[in-house]
């Protein structure tokens, strides 16, 4: 058996790994051939390696690199020669189909002829990812919670690591469910995003009659400033190149955050988790989230965060939410309730795609 990957390092044959890992599990899982040639040709290239070593520890060096080379090029893709190849395999730019043929040989003269300009993105550049696809799968997630079934589906909200908080609008969203001839709808009429999630399995999915979420919260280590149009580019930059529709949702999701106010707060769950908490209302059911924003923090900071949620129920009860990634290309959803300054046992409710495209319910495997 392999080790497991370390995704903090950043020495090249870990880095290698790294990369390989991505090309071979989680792009082809996601439907992105784009990003699984650039992985597997990274992943054999010292030079490329070398760039993706300048990004922080506490970021997925592949999804940085990416977007880095995204946003150089959403900036001015007539920048260069090698700008203008590249710009060929991002249909969000060229208004045209992809060509058929690997994206990889275009990517890395792109990054060599560019690479003094991409240094600052690598070494600053976070995965504030908008996957707004993700709420498909919180909507049951926190909705069937025993404690927000038992209070009609009000509810406060506290995300870590919300990036533009969009996920934190869930209950203004439109949902569609389908598997196996079931179909099921959630949201009012027209809403906007409409958001379609595949069933899978044999467990049936429990949306929540309604959801009345009272308190909108965030806990983000850089809060985003979404007047910002450098702000906004890099968010666009996250987004995969064939996922067209993915940025369409964004965007429709940006105009609802523009109306349906959210809190982010600046801060670091691993020390300010607990008081972050304290801000939520206690007249309703406190529900913490996080949306593959846990693997980026040490074990040890996980234990922090556990402990402060602990400490944070002793007054009122409370539940986390973790979807993450079970390292198969697949993300776990995972029910950790608090109470009387305790922690229970973890429950799986089940399993998903990373972007929220369809969902497993009761898998607990």
């Amino acid at each position: 058996m392999s080790a497991p990957l370390d995704h903090r390092a950043r020495d090249l044959e870990s880095l290698a790994r790294i990369f390989s890992y991505f090309g071979r599990v989680e792009t082809p899982k996601l439907d992105s051939q784009i990003y699984t040639d650039y992985s597997l040709g990274v992943a054999e290239d010292a030079a490329l390696l070398a760039l993706a070593a300048q990004v922080m520890p506490s970021q997925p060096p592949p999804n940085v690199l990416y977007a880095a080379a995204q946003d150089l090029l959403l900036e001015d893709p007539d920048r260069s020669d090698e700008a203008r190849g590249l710009a060929r395999f991002y249909p969000s730019i060229s208004r045209a189909e992809i060509p058929h043929e690997s994206a990889f040989p275009s990517f890395r003269a792109f990054c060599l002829a560019h690479a003094e300009a991409l240094g600052p993105r690598l070494q600053r550049g976070r995965t504030q990812t908008c996957v707004v696809h993700r709420s498909a799968i919180l909507l049951p997630a926190i909705g069937s919670l025993p404690r927000v079934a038992a209070a009609e589906g009000a509810v406060g909200l506290l995300e870590i690591g919300p990036s533009a908080g969009l996920n934190l609008r869930l209950d203004r969203y439109g949902y569609v469910y389908e598997g196996e001839g079931n179909r099921l709808e959630w949201g009012a009429d027209g809403a906007t995003p409409s958001l379609s999630c595949a069933l899978r399995g044999s467990g049936a999915l429990p949306l929540p009659e309604r959801l009345q979420v009272v308190a909108r919260r965030g806990l983000e280590l850089a809060p985003l400033d979404l007047a910002d149009a450098a702000v906004l580019r890099w968010l666009r930059a996250l987004i995969w190149p064939e996922h067209v529709e993915r940025a369409r949702v964004m965007d429709e999701a940006l105009e609802i955050a523009s109306r349906v106010p959210a809190t982010v707060e600046a801060g670091d769950a691993t020390r300010d988790l607990e008081a972050a908490v304290a801000r939520l209302p206690r007249t309703v059911p406190r529900v913490v989230f996080a949306t593959h924003v846990v693997y980026q923090i040490p074990p040890e900071g996980r234990r922090e965060m556990m402990a402060a949620l602990a400490r944070a129920s002793a007054d009122a009860p409370l539940d986390l939410i973790v979807m993450d990634s079970n390292q198969r290309g697949e993300s776990r959803i995972d029910w950790v309730p608090f109470a009387e300054g305790r922690r229970a046992e973890r429950v799986v409710l089940g399993h998903a795609d990373s972007h929220g495209r369809w969902i497993e319910w009761g898998r607990s495997a």
